[in-house]
């Protein structure tokens, strides 16, 4: 198909199906005119005027689009009716109920089932059978009369629902098309930051020491020295948050050693501010070593403990339990419970998206970070949450871990947390 063809139905917000409608139409004229040739000399003469009118409206409907384009539906609509009525007059003049024109009511039937759906086919369908009641002398024949009203019914309901399944189809489509542009984008934009991030960060560590120089030189009871903290402070954020946004587009490929993940636990809460929580350790030491990485699974376990310490800012209750996992085979599960405010039912699909965030001070990396080091060693992360009962993060990982995908579940469950 030439560019101007495509050009001209987008000016005229066209698809291809309206291409195919308008032939559609040409070819009936054609065959009617056909029919009329071959028509009885008695029937001839009411027929051409119909036709003719027929030619006309067709012109009109494609004429009305180009003058005033977008209203191809509407105009289609208003087509229906003015096709119904040339049906019937066309079976008035051929015959009734002995006329094998009743076949155009199903054509009809069909089309517009299957352009707008399933609503509009069983309206077609209705009007269909009662302009063919009308159409001949009373009483009609049977079983034929009955059989062809019914197959108009048959006609519009199987239509209708083949196209709702063709339109979700395409829908679905769509969907999975945008989904595929927007993942592209957001790919080319991850690296454009993440090459940012690291031509910042460097200075940005620069700054800090200057700065922590400075401090050092100033005086105790100097007001100086409140203003650096703050710049100080500010600067490491800004630091961290690079250092997130680096980890998250550019992970680094886990180097697997055998380690005791009880212990790992633990070192992962000597960096845990504690504040007013109660620590409670459920380690199973029959757990045998994992191969994994230490670094990757220790910022997996902080940013999980990290999120839930945040939870309860009033002071709460932090559980981590290890125990063997036999249902995925030779696996280890480690769980973290909070008994914090929880996760909303409607962000809890969400929380291991990058970016997601609902805390003011957040990045929305933290559990990013922490899935994808899970998913690099061929583990799973998930979360049960109920709001204002805690939260529950359970972290799968294979004892003899390679790097590997997994995936993400998040559901709810009663007496669960967050």
């Amino acid at each position: 198909m030439s560019g101007h063809v495509v050009r001209w139905r987008r000016r005229l917000a066209l698809e291809p199906v309206d291409g195919w409608l308008a032939a559609l139409r040409v070819a009936a004229l054609v065959v009617g005119l056909a029919w009329w040739a071959l028509a009885p000399d008695a029937t001839r003469a009411p027929q051409l005027p119909i036709l003719g009118a027929f030619a006309l409206f067709t012109v009109a409907v494609y004429l009305v689009n180009a003058l005033r384009p977008g209203r191809i539906a509407a105009l289609y609509r208003a087509a229906l009716i003015f096709d119904l009525g040339v049906v019937f007059l066309l079976l008035r003049i051929t015959g009734g109920f002995s006329s094998d024109l009743h076949l155009a009511f199903i054509l009809l039937i069909a089309l517009h089932a299957f352009y707008f759906g399933l609503a509009t086919g069983l309206a077609t369908a209705a009007a269909a059978i009662a302009l063919y009641a009308l159409a001949g002398a009373w009483p009609p024949p049977m079983p034929a009369f009955a059989l062809r009203v019914g197959a108009f019914a048959l006609v519009g309901l199987c239509m209708g629902v083949v196209s709702a399944q063709a339109r979700r189809q395409r829908e679905a489509l769509e969907q999975q098309h945008e989904q595929l542009v927007r993942s592209d984008r957001l790919a080319t934009i991850g690296e454009l930051a993440a090459g940012l991030a690291h031509e910042l960060r460097n200075p940005l560590a620069g700054i800090g020491g200057v700065l922590r120089v400075l401090a050092g030189r100033l005086p105790p009871d100097d007001t100086t020295r409140v203003l650096l903290a703050d710049v100080q402070a500010q600067t490491a954020r800004m630091e961290k948050t690079l250092t997130e946004l680096l980890q998250h587009a550019r992970p680094a490929a886990p180097t697997l050693v055998e380690l005791d993940v009880n212990e790992l636990l633990e070192q992962s809460l000597r960096f845990l501010p504690r504040g007013a929580i109660e620590i409670v350790r459920q380690f199973d030491e029959s757990i045998p070593p994992l191969r994994a990485d230490p670094g990757l699974l220790h910022q997996a376990f902080l940013n999980v403990l990290v999120n839930a310490r945040q939870a309860m800012a009033q002071g709460g209750r932090l559980t981590l339990r290890t125990e063997l996992d036999d249902t995925d085979g030779r696996a280890v599960r480690v769980l973290i419970s909070d008994t914090g405010v929880g996760i909303a039912p409607e962000h809890l699909g969400r929380i291991f998206q990058a970016f997601f965030t609902t805390k003011s001070q957040g990045t929305g990396l933290g559990l990013a970070i922490a899935t994808r080091a899970v998913e690099q060693h061929g583990g799973r992360i998930a979360v049960a949450s109920q709001p204002g009962r805690g939260t529950t993060f359970t972290i799968v990982l294979p004892v003899g871990a390679t790097a590997g995908c997994a995936r993400r579940e998040a559901y709810a469950a009663p007496g669960a947390g967050r």
